[in-house]
């Protein structure tokens, strides 16, 4: 045997083991928890990895420093995180409520019930059965969170002057990062106020509507030259973490309707979507 012929079959023995230390350590934490803040934080960046060269899906700069082992660990995750159901309009007990679920934690909906004002007023004979009213009603905003991974929102939004020189207007509702905040207290004191906050995780420009100028003029005539508008927003959920101040979720936009509602009479004015497919 030559001396190539060793230093060959020395390389191929090399480049074996350090194949398998890279699945070892690829499959290593697969099973962590879908609430936890840095397997979020992961399943954003093997999100976004996942669809990159599509308008939404374009990689920012967060999560360009996620490594293939990370990413290939919290694709679990991603599948038993979040579901297919859609949560239209939300209240802010339900999206507390949806923190907790994402998270794996149970809400505390026995002592929540317990400390309601209705319970405090009831005689020692109807006690009982008003605080199992009480937990009947928290269960069913709960149980409405089941399997949600995607929301529906009403964002209110005013659109700019015409801008000749793109051709379109500016919507100042969406920018990427942009939040949104939901607050509830479930019980009264000592129980506290939880937070959860929504954040926009598109990368790109949000805001911008496309129209000829033509168009443009009949949608402004058509909102009764208001620039007030409400978005009907459409988003799928990518991740949850921990912050200091409650819950935040991050969330991709899909898109949304641009709706006129003058005389509270709602009438689409036009569309923006980010999958390739916008409705102008």
């Amino acid at each position: 045997m030559c001396a190539c012929d060793r230093a060959r079959r020395a390389l191929d023995a090399v480049l074996a083991a350090a194949l398998l230390a890279l699945v070892a350590c690829g499959g290593g934490s697969g099973d962590q928890p879908a609430g936890d803040g840095e397997t979020a934080a992961a399943l954003s960046a093997a999100a976004a990895g996942a669809q990159q060269g599509s308008p939404v899906g374009q990689r920012h700069a967060g999560a360009s420093s996620a490594s293939p082992s990370a990413v290939t660990a919290m694709a679990p995750a991603a599948a038993s995180g979040f579901g297919t159901r859609e949560l239209a309009h939300p209240e802010d007990l339900q999206m507390v409520l949806l923190g907790y679920r994402l998270q794996g934690r149970e809400p505390p909906l026995a002592e929540w019930a317990a400390a309601q004002h209705a319970v405090a007023r009831a005689n020692e004979f109807e006690r009982d059965e008003v605080r199992g009213q009480e937990q009947a009603r928290l269960q069913a905003v709960y149980d409405g969170t089941d399997g949600v991974g995607l929301l529906r929102l009403n964002v209110s939004a005013t659109f700019s002057e015409y801008d000749a020189s793109r051709g379109g207007y500016y919507l100042d509702a969406f920018t990427p990062g942009s939040a949104f905040r939901f607050s509830a207290r479930a019980a009264p004191p000592p129980f506290q106020e939880e937070v959860v906050s929504l954040r926009i995780d598109n990368p790109g420009e949000l805001n911008f509507w496309p129209l000829d100028p033509a168009a443009a003029q009949d949608v402004l005539a058509r909102n009764d030259d208001q620039r007030r508008v409400t978005l009907d927003s459409r988003l799928r959920l990518t991740g949850i973490r921990r912050r200091g101040d409650g819950v935040e979720l991050s969330a991709t936009l899909l898109g949304y309707g641009i709706v006129s509602t003058r005389y509270r009479q709602p009438a689409l004015l036009g569309e923006r979507r980010f999958d390739g497919k916008d409705g102008g």
